[in-house]
C-alpha cells in the first residue's frame, strides 16, 4: 500500500472484532520489531521510539528511568534523551479482564524517548528488544492527511446522506443524547462555529481558572484539549480537516441553522491530535484522552500503512478499559492491504459509498471493513462560520460515528462492541459488496441508521481468539495439517441453533473438518471449539508464500454471516530447531529472518535465549561492481534483492546425512547486475552429544553464463548483535587453525557466535567490520554498504574489530575463494554456523562439524538427486501387510520411517530367488505417511506409501 499515510482521512480507514481479518491483529513480539511493508521516514518521528516494559519488571520502573543495565546501555548508546512515561497519571488496571475475557490494557509502562545517533528506528527498536524486559519496542507513527478534494460542482446545501442512512425516520425514535459524547481526534475544530458550539462537551469540573480543579493532569480542560500542543484550545491549526469531520457527526441539529450532524443531540469532544502544522503527532494519544475523558464514541478520520503494538494498545484501551467504540476510516487509496488504524482488532472499519450506494471510487476496501457509509461530497461545517462539501472515508467515518450515538442512546445497556455489531448487523446490502472483485470485502453493507436504532432482533456472531496451530513449529508448509479454533461470542439477540462452517476456495488446501454445530446461544454467551477444531491439509504442490482466505460461515435460521481471514501457506523458509542453534533457512540465500525486515523466521538463538543476530546471508561476488546477495543495500536502510528461489527450501523426510536434511535451490537471474549463477543450498543440523552447537551451510555455485567466472568469492554476512547488553560491547576476531570467524560480547560470561569454513575447496577469508561511522579504518557501512564495499569484505582480510574499549558494534564476514569457474561447471562452499558459552566452547564444536562435514562424503552431494525409488511398494494404501519387492538382490538396509522421521521398522537385506522380497505387517502402524528408505552401493532410494 503506499504509505504516504496514516492520513486525515478526508478519505481513509478502520475496523473491531471488527477488523475480520485478523492478520492484522497483534501481540508481543518481544524479541523482533519489523517495519510494516512500505512504511519509510515520511511516516513516523525520526529518531524516535515508544516502547513498553513487561508487567515483570514493574518495580523496575519509575518517570524517567528504568533499573536495567541492559537497557540503560542500549539508551546511553542510542544518545537517548527525554525518557518519559507517556501516561503518567495510569495505573496497573484493578481487573484483569472483562465480561468477554479480554485483557484490560495497561498504560502505565509505556515510555518514549528520542535518541540523536546515526541508527534506523528499526535497529534502534530491535536492540532495545534484546534486554528482554520490553512487550514491544517500534517508532513514533505519524499519520499524514489524506482526502479527496472539493467537487467544485457539487452543490453546497445538500444532504443526501442523511436520507440514504435512513437517519430522518430514527430521528423520529430517538434524537440521541446530550450524555453520549463523540471524541473527535483530529486535526481540531472550530470552537465558536455557529452549528459547531452548541454541541461541544464541556467538562464543567475544570473552569477556566488556571487550576486543574479536577486533577486530571491538565489544567483548564473545559472545551476539550490539544493533545498535539498540550494546551487547552483545540482550535484547528494547519488545516481545517477537523472541523469538517466535527460537523459530520455531531453538527447541531434542528437549530435552524446550516448542517445536521447524523448524531443530531449527542455531544462531541474535540481532541486535537496536530500540531502547528497540522501533522498529526499525537493521534494514538488522542484516542487514549478520548476514552479517559468521556467519549463512549471516538472518531478516527485519519490512518495509513504504519501499524504497531502502541496503536493496537490504544484501540484496545478505548475498548475494552473503557468501553468506547472505535470509529475509524478506511483509508482512500482504492487498495485492500492493511490500514491502520482501521485494521486493527477492535476498530470499527468503515468505507465509503456515493449517494448510489456504489462504492466510492477512492475508498479502501478488503476483509477488514465492517460497514460502509456515505463517504462521497459530505455537506459540512467549514472554517469562518462555512460549509463546504468533502470526501473521503474521513467522512464515511464520522457519520457512522454520530449514527452510533445514536444506537449508543436506544440501547443503553449494550457495551461498545454491541453497538459496533448492532449498527453492522441492520445494514442495508449494496450490490457492489456482492459483485466482483468487491464480494465480501465491503462488510455488511451501508449502515441503516432506523433499523440499528430499532431492530432487538438483530443477531451477530462472530470470532474472538483465533489460533491456528500445526502441531510443530508454526510454519505451514505441505502436508501439514491446521488446526483452527477460537472463540465463538454472540453479541446481539439469542440464538436457537448456531452452526459455523469453514470454507475456502483455495485449490492448495483440503478441509478434513469443516463443521462445528455450536446450538443455542444467549447474548454476550462464549463458545469455544478448542476440543474439536477445524483441520485443514496443505497441498505439498501448492506455490511458495500463496496467501488462502478462509471463509467461516454463521448460520442460525435466516441468519447468515461470513467472516473471513487470511492464512499464509507453503512459506519459503523452514525453521531449524533440532539443537541448540534455533535458526532460519530461507529459499533464497538469507539466513535467520526471511524478509527484508529481518521477519519471518527465528534470527539466531542459542539455547532458545535472547536474539543474537540482526542480519545474515550469502554474498557471492567476482568485482566491485559485481555481488549479488540479500543484505543490506547501498542506501542507508535499503536491501539488495539479487536472488531469486528455483526450488523451495523444503526438509527432506527421513533426514540422510544428518537430523535435519533441509535443501532447496536460488539463482541471481533478479539481479541488476547478475554474475550468473545457479546456487543448490543444502543444510544439516544434528542432536548428538558433541554436534548440538551447530548447523551447517552449504553451497554448490554453477556457472550458467557462457564466459568463464574468475575472481569469484562466497562467503556469510552477519550483522551479530550479541548477548542481553548493548551490541556496542562486542568484538569479533578470527581463529586460524579453525578457518573460523567469530564474535562475542566482552562482558561477564559472554556469549559466542562463529562462522566457520568447513569445505576445502579454496582458503578461508575473514573481515572484520567495525559498524560505526568511519569504520575505525576498514570499511564504513553506516552509510551504506556499496557492491565495492562488500566484494572488499569478501575478498580481504581483516582480523578484528572491537577492538578498543568494551567493543562496538560489528559485522563478521567469511568467506572462501578465489574460484575460476567454467561455463556449466560448479564449486562447493560449506560454512558451519555455530555458538557457544566460551570460546574453548566454540573451537570444540568448530572441530566437531570439521569432523561431521567431512565424514558426509559424497552422499551429502548427491542424496536429493539421488532418491529415486526403484522397487516396488505394493498394496498401497496398506492396511495390513506391506508387500516390498526389489529387482535384484543387493547388500544394504531397508528402513521405513513415520511421517515424523522416526524409524518404526530396520532390517539388513537378505535375497530369496534372486530378489529381495519383504513382507511388513503395518497392521498396528497409525494411519499416516510413511517413507521406506533402502540405502545400498548403488545409493539411497525412497518411496513413499500411505497406511490407512
Amino acid at each position: 500500500m503506499n504509505l504516504k499515510k496514516i492520513a486525515l482521512l478526508f478519505a481513509l480507514s478502520t475496523s473491531v472484532v471488527y477488523a475480520q481479518v485478523t492478520s492484522t491483529e497483534y501481540i508481543s513480539t518481544q524479541h523482533h520489531f519489523k517495519l510494516s511493508p512500505g512504511v519509510d521516514e515520511k511516516d513516523y518521528l525520526a529518531n524516535t521510539i515508544i516502547f513498553k516494559v513487561n508487567e515483570d519488571f514493574r518495580n523496575n520502573c519509575s518517570l524517567h528511568a528504568i533499573e536495567n543495565t541492559s537497557l540503560t546501555q542500549t539508551l546511553n548508546y542510542l544518545g537517548a534523551s527525554g525518557l518519559v512515561k507517556k501516561f503518567p497519571n495510569h495505573q496497573l488496571p484493578a481487573k484483569r479482564e472483562n465480561k468477554l475475557r479480554q485483557k484490560f490494557i495497561d498504560l502505565s509502562l509505556i515510555y518514549e524517548f528520542t535518541y540523536t545517533t546515526k541508527v534506523s528506528v528499526e535497529k534502534a527498536a530491535n536492540l532495545l528488544l534484546k534486554s528482554g524486559i520490553l512487550d514491544y519496542a517500534e517508532p513514533h507513527y505519524l499519520p499524514h492527511l489524506d482526502y479527496q478534494p472539493n467537487d467544485p460542482q457539487a452543490t453546497t446545501n445538500g444532504q443526501y446522506h442523511l436520507n440514504k442512512i435512513n437517519a430522518y425516520a430514527a430521528w423520529d425514535i430517538s434524537k440521541g443524547d446530550t450524555n453520549i459524547v463523540i471524541g473527535i481526534t483530529d486535526t481540531g475544530t472550530e470552537p465558536t462555529h455557529q452549528d459547531l458550539f452548541a454541541n461541544i462537551k464541556h467538562n464543567y469540573a475544570d473552569p477556566m481558572d488556571g487550576l486543574d480543579n479536577d486533577s486530571d493532569g491538565y489544567v483548564d480542560n473545559y472545551t476539550g484539549w490539544d493533545v498535539g500542543m498540550n494546551d487547552n484550545d483545540p482550535s484547528w491549526e494547519g488545516n481545517p480537516h477537523g472541523v469538517h469531520v466535527s460537523g459530520c457527526a455531531a453538527a447541531s441539529t434542528d437549530n435552524l441553522t446550516g448542517v445536521a450532524g447524523s448524531g443530531f443531540d449527542c455531544k462531541f469532544l474535540p481532541v486535537k491530535i496536530a500540531d502547528a502544522g497540522g501533522a498529526l503527532i499525537s493521534a494514538y494519544e488522542g484516542i487514549i484522552y478520548a476514552a479517559d475523558h468521556g467519549c463512549g464514541i471516538i472518531n478516527c478520520s485519519w490512518g495509513g500503512s504504519g501499524g504497531g503494538q502502541f496503536g493496537q494498545n490504544a484501540i484496545d484501551y478505548a475498548t475494552i478499559n473503557k468501553d468506547a467504540l472505535v470509529v475509524c476510516a478506511a483509508g482512500n487509496d482504492n487498495v485492500s492491504t492493511p490500514h491502520y488504524p482501521s485494521a486493527y482488532n477492535n476498530a470499527f472499519s468503515v468505507a465509503s459509498t456515493t449517494s448510489n450506494d456504489n462504492k466510492s471510487s477512492f475508498s479502501n476496501f478488503g476483509y477488514t471493513i465492517d460497514v460502509c457509509a456515505p463517504g462521497s461530497n459530505i455537506n459540512a461545517t467549514y472554517p469562518g462560520n462555512s460549509y463546504t462539501q468533502l470526501s473521503g472515508t474521513s467522512m464515511a467515518s464520522p457519520v457512522a460515528a454520530g449514527a452510533a450515538g445514536i444506537v449508543k442512546a436506544m440501547f443503553p445497556q449494550y457495551t461498545a462492541l454491541q453497538i459496533g455489531e448492532q449498527l453492522k448487523a441492520t445494514c442495508d446490502p449494496i450490490n457492489a459488496a456482492t459483485l466482483g472483485v468487491y464480494a465480501g470485502k465491503l462488510g455488511k453493507g451501508r449502515i441503516n441508521l432506523f433499523q440499528g436504532a430499532t431492530n432487538v432482533n438483530a443477531k451477530s456472531v462472530t470470532m474472538m481468539n483465533r489460533l491456528v496451530t500445526d502441531g510443530n513449529d508454526g510454519v505451514y508448509v505441505g502436508n501439514d495439517t491446521l488446526q483452527i479454533s477460537g472463540n465463538f461470542v454472540n453479541f446481539l439477540a439469542p440464538l436457537t441453533n448456531l452452526v459455523v462452517t469453514l470454507s475456502s476456495t483455495s485449490p492448495y488446501i483440503t478441509i478434513l473438518n469443516n463443521s462445528f454445530p455450536v446450538g443455542a446461544m444467549t447474548t454476550l454467551q462464549q463458545v469455544s471449539n478448542s476440543a474439536t477444531p477445524f483441520r485443514v491439509k496443505i497441498s505439498p504442490t501448492s506455490p511458495a508464500n500463496v496467501a488462502v482466505t478462509f471463509k467461516l460461515n454463521f448460520t442460525d435460521g435466516a441468519y447468515s454471516f461470513n467472516y473471513y481471514f487470511i492464512e499464509v501457506i507453503n512459506v519459503d523458509y523452514i525453521n531449524v530447531t533440532v539443537n541448540d542453534i534455533s535458526t532460519t533457512i530461507t529459499s533464497k540465500g538469507r539466513i535467520g529472518f526471511n524478509s527484508e525486515a529481518q521477519a519471518d523466521g527465528l534470527g539466531f538463538k542459542y539455547k532458545n535465549g535472547r536474539q543474537l543476530l540482526y542480519e545474515a546471508g550469502l554474498m557471492i561476488g567476482t568485482s566491485g561492481s559485481k555481488v549479488s546477495d540479500m543484505v543490506r543495500g547501498a542506501n542507508s536502510g535499503t536491501t539488495d534483492n539479487d536472488f531469486s528461489s528455483i526450488q523451495r527450501v523444503s526438509q527432506t523426510i527421513p533426514s540422510v546425512n544428518s537430523d535435519f536434511d533441509l535443501a532447496g535451490a536460488f539463482n541471481d537471474a533478479v539481479a541488476g547486475s547478475p554474475i550468473g549463477v545457479r546456487i543448490k543450498h543444502k543444510a544439516y543440523a544434528w542432536n548428538t552429544p558433541g554436534n548440538t552447537k551447530y548447523v551447517i551451510v552449504e553451497y554448490k555455485i554453477s556457472n550458467t553464463t557462457a564466459s568463464s567466472l574468475s575472481n569469484l568469492y562466497a562467503g556469510i554476512f552477519a550483522d551479530w548483535d550479541i548477548d542481553d547488553s548493548s551490541f556496542a560491547s562486542n568484538r569479533a576476531e578470527f581463529d586460524v587453525v579453525n578457518k573460523m570467524g567469530y564474535a562475542y560480547y566482552t562482558g561477564t560470561n559472554g556469549l559466542y557466535t562463529g562462522i566457520q569454513l568447513v569445505s576445502n575447496t579454496a582458503p578461508v577469508l575473514h573481515y572484520a567490520v567495525d559498524n560505526i561511522a568511519g569504520g575505525a579504518g576498514g570499511v564504513d557501512l553506516t552509510d551504506g554498504t556499496s557492491e565495492s564495499e562488500k566484494y572488499s569484505t569478501l575478498s580481504t582480510n581483516r582480523a578484528i574489530a572491537g577492538a578498543t574499549g568494551n567493543g562496538v558494534d560489528i559485522i563478521d564476514v567469511v568467506s572462501s575463494g578465489p574460484f575460476t569457474i567454467a561455463p556449466g561447471d560448479s564449486v562447493t562452499v560449506a560454512f558451519a554456523l555455530l555458538a557457544g558459552d566460551s570460546l574453548l566452547d566454540l573451537q570444540q564444536s568448530a572441530q566437531n562439524a570439521q569432523t561431521k562435514y567431512d565424514s558426509l562424503g559424497p552422499l551429502a552431494l548427491s542424496h536429493v538427486e539421488n532418491v529415486k525409488g526403484g522397487f516396488a511398494v505394493y498394496p498401497n494404501p496398506a492396511s495390513d501387510k506391506l508387500n516390498i519387492e526389489l529387482g535384484q538382490a543387493a547388500n544394504g538396509t531397508l528402513k521405513i520411517y513415520n511421517y515424523s522421521g522416526q524409524i518404526v521398522y530396520d532390517c539388513m537385506l537378505s535375497t530369496f530367488n534372486d530378489k529381495i522380497f519383504y513382507q511388513v505387517d503395518v497392521t498396528n502402524y497409525p494411519s499416516g505417511i510413511y517413507f521406506i528408505q533402502l540405502v545400498n552401493a548403488d545409493g539411497v532410494e525412497l518411496q513413499k506409501v500411505v497406511v490407512e
